[in-house]
């Protein structure tokens, strides 16, 4: 058995069946639980905390051997990601073998069904349905079978454990709104990005002319702060979010998210040379901005203004 995983949140530890169907119905949807074996027994923890309205960490163990039938999960997508031992993972017509080097990814409209292996313990990433909609710009269904030894899934992980840290730790850098908003839809995008799914292969070509463009970088300059999403931006435009981020791609090579990071950047570099050092901290004014992860930032600011943010800060 590992070290389980956010145990300063737990939300249910029991050795009751009917508890734990309860309490995770509660959390995620209805579903049938079971043990598989006869004398087997439950050794149930459920620990949760949500990165913020879009996107919440999981831990499960259920101790020995069970089957998990929710059906359809109509509100949300799950990526399990094992952290020990082996899940069968049937989504659709796709059998999915699931271990550490292999996670499952249950979209919203495909029936699921599982079995977890007696040992099994799961990270499992809650994703809410409309907001990975707003970002793909449309309805998405993902290949269910997650290769977490190829790079852009490794990638993907990185980010997960990142919040995981983070979480454990108290929530330092992702504690408020413009911090977890961005980090929610950075993970989102991704995903998108990183494992196949229906959007790839289907996404339409549509034209969009520099007006849409001009607004959301209006919008963007306008507030900086504003804890802005894909969708907002897109509403700004009077586009769908996929076309927005084509239109993005085609005239400025870059996308909507990234741009807004680009004058946030902007507005940190103003207040660093703003601020008085001995009062303030690189890690509070990248904190204000939305820079989550400190190394990161730096790095980023040091390639764009040719210096440390602390050599600003000191300046």
């Amino acid at each position: 058995m590992t070290t389980a995983v956010l145990a300063r949140h737990p939300l249910v530890a029991t050795t009751d069946l009917d508890e734990a169907r309860s309490a995770v119905a509660r959390r995620f949807c209805s579903h049938q639980l079971g043990l598989t074996h006869p004398g087997g027994r439950l050794d149930m923890v459920h620990n949760a905390a949500p990165i913020g309205r879009d996107v919440t960490l999981n831990y499960m163990r259920y101790g020995d051997e069970v089957r998990i039938v929710p059906g359809r999960f109509e509100d949300f997508f799950l990526v399990q990601v094992p952290l020990a031992g082996r899940a069968r993972v049937q989504v659709g017509d796709r059998l999915v073998p699931s271990d550490p080097t292999r996670a499952s990814i249950g979209s919203p409209t495909e029936h699921v069904d599982m079995t977890w292996e007696a040992g099994c313990e799961q990270l499992l990433v809650y994703l809410r349905r409309a907001a990975v909609e707003e970002v793909a710009g449309g309805p998405v269904v993902f290949d269910p079978m997650a290769d977490l030894c190829a790079a852009p899934l490794r990638s993907w992980l990185r980010l997960v454990h990142l919040a995981l840290d983070d979480v454990e730790a108290g929530g330092p850098l992702l504690g408020t709104p413009l911090v977890a908003t961005q980090f929610e839809q950075t993970l989102i995008s991704a995903l998108l990005a990183a494992q196949p799914n229906s959007t790839t292969r289907t996404a339409p070509v549509v034209p969009i002319g520099s007006r849409a463009v001009r607004r959301v970088l209006s919008a963007i300059e306008a507030q900086p702060e504003r804890a802005w999403r894909l969708a907002d931006l897109a509403a700004c435009a009077g586009v769908s979010a996929r076309t927005l981020q084509e239109a993005f791609q085609r005239e400025l090579g870059s996308t909507p998210l990234e741009q807004l990071r680009l004058v946030r950047l902007g507005r940190a570099r103003r207040d660093l040379l703003a601020a008085d050092p001995g009062r303030t901290s690189v890690t509070e004014v990248a904190g204000r901005w939305g820079f989550f992860h400190l190394g990161r930032f730096s790095q980023v600011y040091r390639d764009t203004y040719q210096e440390l943010p602390s050599q600003t800060l000191a300046s």
